[in-house]
């Protein structure tokens, strides 16, 4: 059984960096300094525990690797660089894996001033394939432009996040059952609260929670998606939610499923 955690993470300095962290397409074009890609890569060096997902970081991203949606439209322009996400398959452990990986890059780099954005579909998989030289069995799932985004949000990023017309954050009763309930102690209501601000494709929000004795069970809604996987969605509010809990003072792991929807169980005292 995959486990995942991520016991020396910096709680408060994370819980920071999601609370301001904004999906960014429009950077400056300028490097970033080698101190800032050096801690990146560190930092991502000492979470590689599972073999099903890693995270890469490219220091020189050529503007050609991230598409637009037509014509250009929606496009990354002056990322330096950027964080590539690859799993080990294709199959649930990869990519939750690299859902919970890859957000733990995309918050250090937050930490770090450096603007991000989950980028699933819309790269040029077979130049990235090229550029990060992929093991055998390897694909890459997501990839994140990495650099200073520009002060003001270019107009081109407004029509994008205009047009996806995002849906407002769900409310915590409708992705973690009976959180009001004495089921749900005081730290998984603060896992669930932190895993309601995670960023999803299409801010669908598929995550749902539910407590299952002394610990907490991910689950997504409805049936897998063929484009984008839920379970990578799932992975990210995972991270989300362990990062609160530790923050509790809570340990624990997230020991993988893969029983229909159900994604993962977050055990106490398992880290």
């Amino acid at each position: 059984m995959t486990t995942l955690s991520m016991p020396e993470a910096p709680f408060d300095r994370w819980l920071a960096a999601m609370r301001q962290r904004h999906s960014r397409r429009s950077f400056d074009g300028q490097p970033l300094a080698g101190e800032a890609l050096a801690a990146v890569r560190e930092a991502v060096s000492g979470w590689q525990r599972v073999e099903e997902a890693r995270v890469v970081v490219l220091d020189e991203a050529p503007e050609t690797i991230f598409k637009g949606i037509v014509g250009g439209y929606g496009r990354v322009t002056g990322a330096p660089s950027a964080l590539v996400m690859i799993g080990s398959s294709d199959g649930p452990a990869a990519q939750t894996s690299v859902g919970y990986f890859g957000q733990a890059a995309i918050l250090e780099a937050t930490a770090l001033d450096i603007g991000t954005c989950w980028v699933g579909g819309m790269f040029d998989s077979k130049r990235v394939n090229r550029l990060v030289g992929l093991e055998s069995g390897e694909r890459v799932l997501a990839i994140s432009p990495i650099g200073t985004a520009r002060q003001q949000v270019s107009s081109a990023e407004r029509i994008v996040y205009r047009a996806k017309r995002p849906k407002p954050r769900k409310p915590v009763t409708d992705i973690a059952e009976g959180l009001g309930s004495a089921a749900w102690s005081a730290w998984a209501r603060a896992g669930v609260e932190a895993a309601r601000i995670a960023p999803s494709a299409n801010n669908r929000q598929p995550w749902r929670f539910r407590a299952d004795g002394n610990s907490v069970v991910v689950a997504f809604d409805g049936p897998e998606s063929r484009f984008v996987s839920k379970r990578l969605d799932c992975g990210i509010a995972m991270l989300h939610f362990e990062i609160a809990a530790r923050a509790a003072g809570v340990s624990g792991a997230w020991e993988l499923l893969e029983h229909r929807s159900d994604v993962a169980r977050f055990a106490l005292g398992t880290a």
